[in-house]
């Protein structure tokens, strides 16, 4: 069921984005989060840390919802997408120093999972 979740908002996120890329070549890259908050207090130390490091790897949210529903499967109360340049962009926010500090607050302080995939770009007609 989560995987219809992750699905679903990744085929929204592609179907928002696809016109934008179409002229470029290189596919961007998502980070797709999808989870329960469990302790508020922890989960607002993420945000704080986390917030503001999207940009710096040349990343931006596009989907962030705290009372996500879902039509199909089990719903999570957040769903959140950040659009990077590309994949490996996505991977380095990840996994940078920063970012890892600050997701020892989200893995505390949530149930749920993220994930990182590379987006769709069209053939060129």
């Amino acid at each position: 069921m989560k995987k219809i979740a992750f699905g679903a908002a990744a085929a929204i996120a592609l179907t928002l984005t696809t016109n934008a890329f179409a002229q470029d070549s290189q596919a961007p890259g998502y980070m797709i989060a999808n989870y329960t908050i469990k302790d508020q207090a922890g989960y607002n130390k993420y945000m704080e840390e986390a917030g503001p490091l999207a940009p710096k790897f040349g990343g931006k949210i596009i989907v962030f919802n705290l009372n996500a529903t879902a039509v199909e499967g089990e719903p999570k109360k957040v769903v959140a997408i950040a659009e990077f340049p590309s994949v490996a962009d996505a991977q380095r926010f990840y996994n940078s120093p920063e970012y890892t500090a600050a997701r020892k607050f989200r893995v505390a302080s949530t149930e749920g999972s993220v994930i990182i995939t590379e987006g769709f770009v069209p053939p060129k007609q």
